[in-house]
């Protein structure tokens, strides 16, 4: 991993951060492992990241797509995630595509069992973005502050 980390010092505020991710999708979880897909659109193609998640920890790829077709991600031996991007087209600075997801598991005895999941991604381009203004320094901490509200109440599935 080339990643330079930031050394955490006492009592030190940072800001920022590492990436962002424009739009993430995430499968229910079973148990213990869901996938879950981010994309943002960077230099003109979209980065699709595929996260897998298990009690056992996690891991990340994230992906170049410049148009459509369907590829298999097999970060463990008994644990793979098959995409499938369709419908990718780019208009008046707006990425938008279909990705269908497959999330398997090898069980010993019954072999690849798989759910499937699909979503709608419609990502805009930072030039799209900052024509519209919306990029001028986003204060998250008001819609942080309804999600924790949210929860709190339990009014939201938050996780």
């Amino acid at each position: 991993m080339s990643t330079v980390l930031t050394e955490v010092k006492d009592g030190q505020v940072y800001t920022g951060y590492d990436s962002l991710t424009a739009v993430q999708y995430c499968t229910p979880t079973y148990l213990g492992c869901n996938a879950c897909l981010g994309a943002s659109v960077i230099d003109g193609y979209v980065a699709l990241t595929i996260s897998v998640n298990t009690p056992f920890g996690g891991v990340t790829k994230t992906f170049k797509i410049t148009q459509g077709g369907s590829f298999t991600w097999q970060p463990y031996s008994k644990f793979k995630v098959v995409i499938s991007i369709s419908n990718f087209s780019e208009q008046g600075g707006t990425f938008s595509f279909d990705a269908g997801i497959q999330v398997c598991i090898d069980v010993p005895f019954f072999g690849w069992k798989c759910a499937g999941y699909s979503h709608h991604f419609s990502i805009p381009t930072l030039h799209a973005l900052a024509a519209t203004n919306s990029l001028s320094d986003v204060d998250f901490s008001g819609q942080l502050a309804l999600l924790l509200l949210l929860e709190q109440s339990n009014k939201c599935n938050c996780h």
